[in-house]
């Protein structure tokens, strides 16, 4: 009997091994991303600060397969128009598409390692002292945007030769975009 059921213990793990094996990853939930997301999407974007101040400026995003082989995206954001118009051309490389792991390259240096994971696109780094996450998410034809950021409450130690273990951050502002696609 405990042989009968030891072995019938193993099959439903075996069983259950395989079946999850099976199951495709988060990441690869979706092998069409950033394909599906090729070309340009306007809205606007609306910056809000824990201070009350809010306002809203026009943003696009352009996403453009660089090359044939499209490991490499535009990844060109602006937010106003006319003069005030201020355009960051980025680009969305692919580094283990399989993975979900891509990197925004700002073209000077910078590099933002960003991740595909439930039908989103997150990133997360630090400048200076301040923690910025951003989220990109196609829904319903329209592209959610979200940028957060938040402020180090966390004295940094003068001189102290290793990192603080733990931080804790205030929000600061938050940014978000509600994106439709344009029209050709």
């Amino acid at each position: 009997m405990l042989k009968r059921s030891f072995l019938l213990g193993i099959l439903i793990s075996l069983l259950t091994f395989v079946s999850i094996s099976h199951i495709p990853t988060a990441a690869l939930s979706s092998n069409s991303f950033p394909q599906t997301w090729q070309g340009t999407w306007n809205g606007i974007m609306c910056d809000r600060s824990v201070q009350g101040k809010s306002q809203t400026v026009p943003m696009a995003l352009q996403i453009q397969p660089i090359s044939q082989n499209p490991i490499r995206y535009t990844w060109q954001i602006t937010y106003g128009t006319g003069a005030k118009k201020l355009v960051r051309n980025y680009e969305l490389v692919a580094k283990n598409q399989g993975a979900g792991h891509f990197v925004i390259d700002e073209k000077d240096g910078t590099l933002i390692d960003a991740w595909w994971l439930g039908e989103k696109l997150y990133s997360q780094f630090r400048v200076n002292n301040r923690l910025i996450s951003t989220q990109y998410q196609l829904q319903d034809n329209r592209l959610n945007y979200e940028l957060v950021v938040y402020q180090s409450l966390t004295p940094q130690a003068p001189n102290s030769p290793q990192p603080d273990v733990f931080a804790s951050y205030q929000l600061q502002s938050t940014q978000s975009a509600r994106l439709s696609p344009v029209k050709k």
